[in-house]
């Protein structure tokens, strides 16, 4: 399913996270990894005059690490291969997605304590909008012990118990065709969440409300039931409120492992600034998010 991924780093403690729990993706098929370290514009500015030298410097140094984090994968029983672009991060993240043909671009972000919120990078949001394959948002817990960070990995069994989001719309259902075909990555269980969002139906009568709880919840029955083709438990919840805030509730209180969302992309980008759903739930969840774009947007 995953067979190819891109795994973009910056050697930080996060990326060095990410990078030790790539081999947990292996039930997901995952045998091959590209692994990209972009020097960026602002670091070192018109490689093509002056700083010719520096852009090598800086070349052979990320190549050196490139090589080692390479290593540690192969001893993993993975394919690596190592590349070095220059310019804009989040551009050359989607344009080497493509270029490689990847299943998945794997990031990593800073997860959520009770009192915090995730940390997540422009260039992260950049490359969720953009990008035209499946992002993969892994999460840590961070530890901070004599000055230093440390990130704990949250990532072992991570399609064990997943939460797909939904409100029925063609960007939803590019996330669902992903979700349904992860029976082989080890998913027990599917959680099919529609939330009536309060702050639209509040002037709608109670009938009529009612009649909509009815229609979507035969409609989340009716995409469990295609979740059981695939061989997949599935169970559908519907529930009122402001749509990111249930969702985060629903993954926290059933013990997802990962929460499966649809976008719209980079049309989308003015919708998600305001807050979106999306926005809301990469930022704030404590679980792994998977985003993935919409082919028709």
């Amino acid at each position: 399913m995953f067979a190819r991924v891109l795994f973009p780093t910056d050697f930080s403690a996060y990326a060095d996270a990410v990078l030790a729990c790539l081999p947990d993706l292996k039930p997901a098929g995952l045998g091959e990894v590209i692994l990209l370290s972009v020097i960026r514009s602002s670091d070192v500015p018109m490689p093509e005059t002056v700083n010719r030298d520096s852009l090598e410097y800086w070349r052979w140094s990320l190549e050196e690490k490139l090589n080692i984090a390479r290593m540690a994968l192969e001893g993993k029983g993975l394919r690596a291969f190592t590349r070095v672009e220059y310019g804009n991060p989040a551009e050359q993240i989607v344009r080497v997605a493509e270029d490689e043909r990847v299943a998945l671009i794997v990031l990593g972000a800073q997860g959520a304590t009770a009192a915090q919120e995730l940390l997540i990078g422009c260039t992260a949001y950049e490359v969720i909008r953009r990008a035209t394959v499946p992002v993969l948002l892994q999460k840590f817990e961070i530890v901070r012990e004599l000055g230093h960070v440390k990130c704990r990995q949250v990532c072992e069994s991570l399609f064990r118990r997943v939460l797909h989001p939904t409100d029925f719309s063609d960007c939803a259902d590019a996330a669902f065709q992903v979700v349904k075909r992860l029976k082989a990555a080890g998913t027990q269980e599917v959680i099919v969440l529609h939330v009536q969002d309060d702050r639209v139906m509040k002037l709608r009568p109670p009938e009529q409300l009612a009649e909509f709880d009815r229609h979507d919840t035969e409609r989340l029955q009716a995409l469990c039931k295609k979740l059981s083709m695939f061989g997949l438990q599935a169970q559908p919840v519907l529930r009122h409120g402001i749509p990111f805030k249930e969702a985060l509730k629903v993954a926290d209180e059933m013990d997802v492992s990962l929460i499966a969302l649809g976008s719209h992309g980079y049309s989308a980008v003015r919708e998600m600034l305001a807050g979106s759903t999306l926005e809301n739930v990469a930022r704030l969840s404590r679980q792994a998010v998977v985003v993935v774009r919409s082919q028709r947007s």
